[in-house]
């Protein structure tokens, strides 16, 4: 999970390493999510000091769905979930712009 404006106030993380690490994943059960026009504190329920991006509500809510899925099927075993994640159903709760990918 990241987003289009993801960078790291800390160390030298930015957005082409984050890009980076799907494409460099083996098969088999792995999952991309990438919120548009996100930054690093998408992730918190707060902004952080030097946001530039509004904060989009919705990205909360697709967080913890596919979060809560991704453990679901996982860990829970729930085939439910897992074909949730595999389907274009996921793209329910993303906009338009957002990216989702799987392999």
């Amino acid at each position: 999970m990241t987003g289009t404006h993801d960078v790291s106030a800390i160390g030298d993380a930015d957005i082409e390493s984050r890009m980076a690490v799907f494409p460099a994943l083996p098969e088999g059960n792995k999952y991309e999510l990438v919120l548009n026009n996100a930054e690093h504190s998408v992730f918190t329920e707060r902004a952080l000091p030097g946001d530039a991006q509004p904060r989009n509500p919705n990205h909360h809510r697709a967080i913890l769905a596919t979060t809560t899925a991704f453990w679901d099927a996982f860990l829970r075993e729930d085939a439910a979930a897992k074909t949730w994640l595999e389907t274009e159903a996921v793209r329910t709760v993303l906009e338009k712009d957002d990216r989702w990918q799987k392999k």
